[in-house]
């Protein structure tokens, strides 16, 4: 009942996109129940994708209720702490957002850190160039990396505000958040989430939900 209220008031809410403007921009919250790697999503490393179906939340939890029916599961083994990743092509003027949100349930035993990076534009061609001869890193835009710890089981909402994000790769690109659209910028063109246990051949794992820029 809880799940089909949600969405009635996710239909007005969208229903009324056409007298207010978004707050957020979603990137992905896999509700058509499927992870679409090769056409919107790319996987690498060691981990392993599922989509889940999720629990029906025990009294009220407003995040675990805005979950809706699916999330996406990711886990693997790491080899010296790395697990892989996943990552997606985001294409958008960030002008208007001020933070990264994503809704992330953990695992009792297998802990760990989710890693994030987004990539912008800054030699104006709408494409993150990267050097396979060194784990493709990029080589002409910049990179920018938060870390958030993986907790226990049940959906907690993180979001991290962009001022937290920290140049990963200093001396590529313009080393300036600026992940707008304009001057022939593509803005903020990719986002990427790393996984890394908490043991140096541990194994990791955790659900994904709700991915979207905000204000």
């Amino acid at each position: 009942m809880k799940r089909i209220l949600f969405a009635v008031c996710l239909a007005l809410v969208l229903g009324a996109g056409a007298f207010a403007q978004f707050t957020f921009y979603l990137i992905d919250n896999f509700e058509n129940g499927e992870f679409a790697e090769g056409s919107k999503w790319w996987r690498f490393g060691n981990v392993k994708t599922e989509i889940t179906h999720n629990a029906t939340p025990e009294g009220r939890d407003i995040i675990a209720e805005s979950c809706g029916n699916y999330s996406l599961g990711l886990f693997g083994t790491a080899n010296n702490w790395y697990v892989g990743g996943i990552g997606t092509e985001i294409g958008v003027d960030a002008a208007e957002f001020s933070r990264f949100q994503i809704d992330i349930s953990g695992d009792k035993e297998l802990h760990g850190k989710l890693i994030v990076e987004l990539f912008d534009d800054d030699n104006n061609n709408f494409t993150i160039e990267q050097d396979p001869q060194k784990n493709y890193e990029a080589i002409n835009d910049d990179k920018w990396l938060a870390e958030i710890n993986i907790q226990g089981k049940g959906f907690t909402r993180t979001s991290v505000p962009f001022t937290a994000f920290r140049d990963a790769n200093p001396g590529v690109g313009n080393d300036t958040w600026d992940p707008f659209q304009k001057d022939g910028s593509g803005g903020l063109l990719k986002l990427q989430l790393v996984l890394i246990a908490d043991k140096v051949d541990g194994k990791c794992a955790l659900n994904l939900d709700n991915i979207l820029l905000t204000y």
